[in-house]
């Protein structure tokens, strides 16, 4: 080791543990004098960014609450709506339900009506003509009886006769 007196001037010291020493002292007295306000203000400045985001996340975090609160209160809103809708829409089903028997009952019984009328109306018609055929019978038969009895010469001299009387009896 080589240490150089003051007297022999200015020299060099080649022990690395003593000069890092010293210099490692040097450096940390010079960054504590000028980079400790440098220091201090980047740390500051981060605090202000770090205070900063909490701030926004908060205010985000009061927004989302506020805006959760509103959906809550329009989800209730639209809850209430649709079992208001559900309740008219079974109200309804239950009229048209009743109107739909009703009507159902109606038309059965005008149905009816219709079905007694035809019954009616086709009684009436086989009736007519039932009649028609007996009276066209009896007819046919009495025309007969009578063409066969008239043909007879002592029948229609009767006939006569009786017609002749007849008209005295009447006058």
């Amino acid at each position: 080791m080589h240490i150089f007196s003051l007297s022999e001037g200015f020299g060099l010291n080649t022990n690395i543990l003593e000069t890092n020493v010293l210099n490692l002292g040097v450096v940390i007295a010079v960054l504590v004098v000028y980079g400790g306000d440098v220091f201090s203000s980047v740390l500051s400045a981060r605090r202000e960014r770090i205070v900063k985001s909490v701030e926004s996340a908060e205010e985000k975090y009061k927004e989302a609450q506020d805006a959760l609160q509103q959906a809550q209160l329009r989800l209730a809103d639209a809850q209430k709506r649709a079992d208001e809708i559900r309740a008219d829409g079974r109200t309804t089903v239950q009229q048209v339900t009743a109107l739909v028997a009703q009507q159902s009952a109606d038309d059965l019984g005008r149905l009816g009506e219709v079905k007694d009328s035809t019954f009616a109306l086709a009684e009436q018609k086989a009736s007519k003509q039932i009649q028609t055929e007996l009276v066209e019978r009896a007819l046919s038969k009495a025309y007969t009886k009578i063409s066969t009895r008239l043909q007879n010469k002592a029948t229609q001299k009767a006939f006569v006769d009786l017609q002749i009387h007849t008209f005295r009896t009447k006058a």
